[in-house]
């Protein structure tokens, strides 16, 4: 009789704790999954010295909380793309996460100057991720330019994305 009812005593408290910690984990956005698009369609072409370079491969490396990376091999005329990339993830409700946005696109296995096509970190929102569409969807990579930093103005805030790129933008 007396394991029963501390049995009973037990489960009734462990629901007492359980039950306000769902709570705070949905107010804070813990469980509340949705979708997000961290990039849109990607396309670019390699050149050197104006001229197309196939076969080179080219990795595109997106971090929101986690890594996410894919490849391309630029075709015959220097095109290569990346289809856009969309998780599902708790992260944009969850008041205790930094929502910043790394992408990157580079060529082969590199991550050093010479390899950079693309260098970005952007506090995350979608409608940021929709203003950069325009210029990573016909972007072209002569490579055997210097990277340079650009400031994009974001519209109505009067801030900026900095963007290294060796790209025309």
């Amino acid at each position: 009789m007396t394991n029963t009812r501390s049995a009973g005593v037990t489960l009734t408290l462990i629901l007492f704790l359980l039950i306000p910690m769902q709570g705070c984990a949905d107010m804070f956005g813990f469980f509340n999954k949705q979708d997000v698009t961290l990039s849109l369609p990607v396309k670019g072409r390699l050149l050197n010295k104006g001229e197309p370079q196939q076969g080179v491969k080219v990795t595109r490396e997106l971090i929101y909380g986690d890594t996410y990376v894919d490849e391309a091999i630029s075709d015959s005329a220097g095109y290569f793309y990346f289809n856009n990339k969309k998780i599902r993830s708790s992260k944009p409700s969850n008041m205790f996460f930094n929502s910043s946005l790394l992408q990157s696109i580079y060529i082969e296995n590199k991550k050093d100057e010479n390899s950079i096509l693309w260098y970005t970190t952007i506090q995350f929102t979608e409608e940021q991720v929709l203003l950069l569409s325009d210029i990573l969807n016909n972007f072209e990579c002569e490579l055997t330019e210097e990277p340079i930093t650009y400031d994009i103005p974001i519209k109505n805030t009067g801030q900026f994305y900095t963007v290294y790129t060796r790209c025309k933008l």
